[in-house]
C-alpha cells in the first residue's frame, strides 16, 4: 500500500512503549525519539487500512516537493546528479546512495546534503539579487522575501535547521525593512528563544546546539579576521575560508562531546565544497523553473559540474586530519567555551585583565583534566552492558580490564574503554588485585562481592548481587537473601518474567539491562 503526508490510516496496531535503556558513550535512539515526542513503537498485527486523506499545509508541500523532485527527474538523465540536486533543493535525502553519505561524512561535507542555514542563507541571497536586478532596492521590498523562504523551508520538509535560517532571516529582515539598528546576535538570540518557546525539547537536539554555535561563531569571530585591504581576487576565498573557520572553532567542543572526533581538513575541503554546492543549489533552482525542454540540455552542464565535485572530494577524501577517541565531559566543554568567549572579547578590547580570566579558566581545565583523569584511572567498577541476546560484563580495575563474562565479539564495549584510557590484563582464569578477588565466577572486594550466575556456574551462594545470565531460572527456595538482583539482556522474555516474580515475593530489588541500559556496580 502506498501512503504520503496528509493519510489517515487504520489497523490493529501493537504498541511498545520506548524504553529508557542506553549505553554509555553510545547514541541513544530512543531518548532521540521521545525528544521528538514519539513515546510508543508499534508494529501491526492486521491489515493496514487507508482511510481518508487530510489536506493541511504540511500535506500541500509534500506534494510539491514530490512533483518537483518528479520534474527534476525528467530533465536530468544522469541519476547521480538528480539524487544530489534533490537533496540539495528538496531535502529528498532518502535516495542518496550508502557511498555518497560516506565520501561526504569522511570529506566533513555531510551537512552540504541537509537542508539548513547554507540552503536557506544561499536562497535568500539568490532572490535578494533578483530584487537588486529588478532596481528593488528599498528594504522594505525585502519583506517580500519572508514568506519565500517559508515557503522554500515547507516545501524543503520544515527540518529544523531549515526553520532556524528562516527565523534568523526574517528577524534581520523585518528589522532592516523599519530601519531598527540589527545586532545579528539580538537576532540569533530571538530565534532561539521562540524556537524553545514553541519547542522546549530542541534545547537537547545536536543540530539546534549545533547550529547556533555555528552562527554565533560566524557573528563574533568572522569580523574579528577582516582584512580591508586585499586583493579582489583573494578576498571571496579569504571571506570563505574565515566564514568556515568561525563555524567550526565554535562547534569543536560540542563535535568532540557527541561525535568523539573531529575533522581538521574539513575546513580547507569546505573551501571548495561550500561555493560548488552553492552553484549546484542555483543549478537546480534554474531547472526547476525553467520549461522541461530547455532544463533538459542545461542539465547536461549541471551534470559535468556534479561528477567534478564529486571527483574533487574523492580526492580529498585521501587526506585524513583526524582528532579520535575524544571523549570530554559537559564541564570541558563549559570550561572550552568559556576560554574561546574570553579570547574573543580579549580580541574586541584588548584588556589585561581578561588575559588574566583566561589564564585563570585555562588553570582551571587543566587542574580539572588533570583531576579527572586519575579519577577515571582508579576506577574500581563492573560494567554489564546492555546486549541483546549476548553478555558482556567487564571489570574496570584502576585502568586497566579484564572480561568476567563475553559472549559477543562485538561487545560495543570499546568505547568504554577508549573513553576510560584502559589497558587489557593478560588471559587469565582469576583475577587477585588489592582487596579485590575473582574466581569461578565470583568477585568479592572491600565493598560487596558479586556472583555471575551461567550455565557453567549455575549455583547460587551468600553474594550481596547475583548477575543473572544464559537464561538461568530462579530457584524454588533461596536460601539467603541479596541486596539486588541484575539480568542481562541474554535471558529470554520468559525467564525474565520469573525473576520478576520472585523478586517481588520475595522482596528483593530487581534491575535489568533492557530497561536501565548499562549497569555500573561500584566495588
Amino acid at each position: 500500500m502506498k501512503v504520503s503526508v496528509g493519510d489517515s490510516l487504520s489497523g490493529l496496531i501493537r504498541l511498545y512503549p520506548l524504553q529508557t535503556s542506553h549505553n554509555r558513550h553510545d547514541f541513544n535512539y530512543n531518548n532521540y525519539l521521545q525528544h521528538q515526542g514519539i513515546q510508543a513503537k508499534g508494529f501491526p498485527v492486521g491489515e493496514i487500512h487507508k482511510t481518508g486523506h487530510s489536506q493541511d499545509l504540511y500535506s500541500v508541500c509534500h506534494m510539491i516537493r514530490n512533483n518537483l523532485a518528479t520534474k527534476l527527474q525528467q530533465v536530468i538523465p544522469d541519476s547521480m546528479t538528480y539524487k544530489l540536486l534533490a537533496a540539495l533543493c528538496l531535502g529528498c535525502r532518502q535516495e542518496i546512495t550508502p557511498d555518497t553519505k560516506e565520501l561526504f561524512q569522511n570529506t566533513g561535507t555531510i551537512h552540504i546534503l541537509a537542508i539548513s542555514g547554507l540552503h536557506i542563507g544561499a536562497i535568500f541571497a539568490f532572490f535578494l539579487g533578483l530584487l537588486k536586478l529588478f532596481h528593488f532596492k528599498s528594504k522594505k521590498f525585502h519583506l517580500i522575501l519572508i514568506p519565500l523562504i517559508w515557503l522554500v523551508a515547507c516545501i524543503t520538509g520544515l527540518s529544523p535547521s531549515a526553520c532556524r535560517a528562516a527565523t534568523i532571516l526574517s528577524f534581520i529582515t523585518i528589522g532592516e525593512a523599519f530601519r531598527q539598528e540589527t545586532i545579528p546576535l539580538n537576532a540569533i538570540a530571538a530565534a532561539a528563544f521562540f524556537s524553545l518557546l514553541i519547542n522546549p525539547e530542541l534545547l537537547y537536539s545536536v543540530s539546534f546546539q549545533m547550529s547556533y554555535a555555528a552562527y554565533t561563531g560566524i557573528i563574533l569571530i568572522y569580523p574579528l579576521m577582516q582584512i580591508k585591504k586585499m586583493h579582489k581576487f583573494l578576498r571571496p576565498l579569504y571571506t570563505l575560508l574565515c566564514i568556515s573557520f568561525s563555524a567550526q572553532i565554535m562547534t569543536l567542543p560540542i563535535m568532540a562531546y557527541y561525535f568523539h572526533s573531529i575533522s581538521l581538513n574539513s575546513i580547507f575541503i569546505n573551501l571548495i565544497a561550500v561555493p560548488a554546492a552553492s552553484f549546484l543549489l542555483y543549478g537546480g533552482i534554474i531547472l526547476l523553473a525553467l520549461p522541461e525542454f530547455i532544463s533538459f540540455y542545461l542539465s547536461y552542464i549541471i551534470i559535468g559540474l556534479t561528477h567534478l565535485f564529486i571527483f574533487s572530494l574523492q580526492l580529498f577524501s585521501r587526506i585524513v586530519i583526524n582528532l579520535p577517541d575524544l571523549y570530554p565531559t559537559a564541564t570541558h566543554v563549559i570550561l572550552f567555551y568559556l576560554i574561546i568567549v574570553l579570547v574573543i572579547i580579549y580580541l574586541i578590547t584588548r584588556k589585561r585583565h581578561v588575559l588574566r580570566f583566561i589564564c585563570c579558566s585555562m588553570s582551571i581545565l587543566l587542574v580539572f583534566h588533570g583531576c579527572f583523569t586519575y579519577y577515571i584511572q582508579n576506577h574500581q567498577e563492573i560494567v554489564i552492558r546492555n546486549l541483546y541476546k549476548q553478555s558482556a560484563i567487564l571489570l574496570n580495575y584502576k585502568g586497566y580490564y579484564t572480561y568476567l563474562k563475553t559472549t559477543s565479539p562485538n561487545d560495543g564495549l570499546s568505547t568504554y574503554i577508549t573513553a576510560n584510557h584502559l589497558q587489557a590484563l593478560p588471559t587469565h582464569e582469576a583475577f587477585v588485585g588489592q582487596q579485590i578477588k575473582f574466581i569461578q565466577n565470583h568477585l568479592s572486594s572491600s565493598q560487596c562481592s558479586i556472583s555471575i550466575i551461567d550455565h557453567t556456574n549455575p549455583t547460587f551462594s551468600h553474594e550481596d548481587i547475583v548477575i543473572i545470565t544464559e537464561n538461568i531460572y530462579p530457584p524454588n527456595f533461596l536460601e539467603f537473601h541479596p541486596q539486588q538482583i541484575i539480568m542481562d539482556n541474554s535471558n529470554t522474555s520468559h525467564c525474565t518474567k520469573a525473576w520478576q516474580k520472585f523478586c517481588f515475593k520475595n522482596q528483593i530489588p530487581f534491575f535489568k539491562t533492557s530497561e536501565v541500559g548499562t549497569i555500573i556496580l561500584k566495588i
